[in-house]
């Protein structure tokens, strides 16, 4: 079964990632994922300064070894979401 197109999610330091799969390909018996992250700006803004510091190298990750990845039910999500939503008007 393929990844691509699979949503998933991911954390870098506290900051909470969504993406969809892009490409996929097998190394070593691990499956690697490059990932089209949405409403990344944050990590693209720490990305971009952690280079100014560093001399210009690029830090920024673009494979992602599959158990670096959270797949995920938007759908789940959503309700998740809307459940605390309300919890919070309670």
């Amino acid at each position: 079964m393929s990844l691509i197109g699979k949503p998933v999610m991911s954390t870098w330091q506290s900051v909470v990632r969504y993406g969809v799969v892009k490409t996929e390909e097998t190394q070593d018996k691990w499956t690697y994922c490059s990932v089209q992250w949405v409403n990344d700006g944050i990590y693209n803004d720490a990305m971009k300064h952690l280079s100014s510091l560093r001399g210009g190298q690029d830090h920024t990750k673009h494979i992602y070894r599959v158990d670096e990845l959270l797949f995920i039910d938007i759908n789940k999500q959503f309700e998740d979401l809307r459940d605390i939503k309300k919890k919070l008007k309670q």
